[in-house]
């Protein structure tokens, strides 16, 4: 099951990411992710986080809606409660919206939880869509696409790609490695994973990523 969760931060215009709204079974909202709900036409099942960046007002516009508070001071962040409760309520495959701009120790946050053994599967911001690679998978980002690659975990990552102008084929990742700017040639490209996972970071195509 596809789950959703609104974060704060700068999120993409519902013109570059509203195909994939229909695909949501389940949407939740983190805090301030709350505000994206509404530029988005999305009505969340459930609310969570310590309310700390979200107008009372807001709140009342989605009456009826689970709230579930937490401390301030707490351990896990707004978004990593999220994906807890969509883990909980069913969704395998998570798509984070929002999160971009703001502070660097966020973003880095963010990126982290691709670390884990059980990552998210999507991440957009108002500028990129971060995606986790593994096995083999297929993609279809737009010829003359700027595409960036990012191994995780500690140990090795070994590729296969097509569609890309630089393949990935001969390399050996490791961490510190990355791949910066490559360029989709075809219409779509393929990789497959030797041995590791990665990250690939892709511009969603609006004005504000040229």
């Amino acid at each position: 099951m596809d789950g959703c969760l609104l974060i704060g931060g700068k999120a993409p215009e519902q013109r570059l990411i509203g195909p994939l709204i229909k695909d949501w079974e389940i949407v939740i909202a983190a805090d301030s992710g709350l505000h994206h709900a509404k530029d988005l036409g999305l009505t969340p099942s459930e609310i969570i986080g310590d309310f700390d960046s979200v107008e009372p007002e807001l709140l009342a516009d989605f009456h009826g809606i689970i709230i579930h508070r937490h401390e301030q001071d707490k351990d896990e962040t707004d978004t990593e409660l999220g994906i807890e409760l969509l883990r909980k309520r069913g969704a395998d495959r998570i798509h984070i919206i929002g999160g971009g701009g703001g502070r660097l120790d966020h973003l880095y946050a963010l990126l982290s939880l691709f670390h884990r053994t059980d990552p998210p599967d999507h991440w957009y911001t108002h500028r990129e869509h971060i995606q986790l690679v593994q096995g083999n998978m297929r993609f279809r980002p737009g010829k003359n696409r700027r595409i960036s690659f990012f191994p995780l975990g500690t140990g090795e990552c070994r590729m296969k790609t097509t569609g890309l102008k630089w393949p990935l084929d001969s390399l050996q990742w490791r961490v510190g490695d990355f791949g910066i700017s490559n360029i989709v040639i075809d219409d779509e490209v393929h990789i497959e994973m030797k041995k590791g996972k990665l990250i690939m970071v892709n511009d969603l195509g609006n004005e504000d990523s040229l």
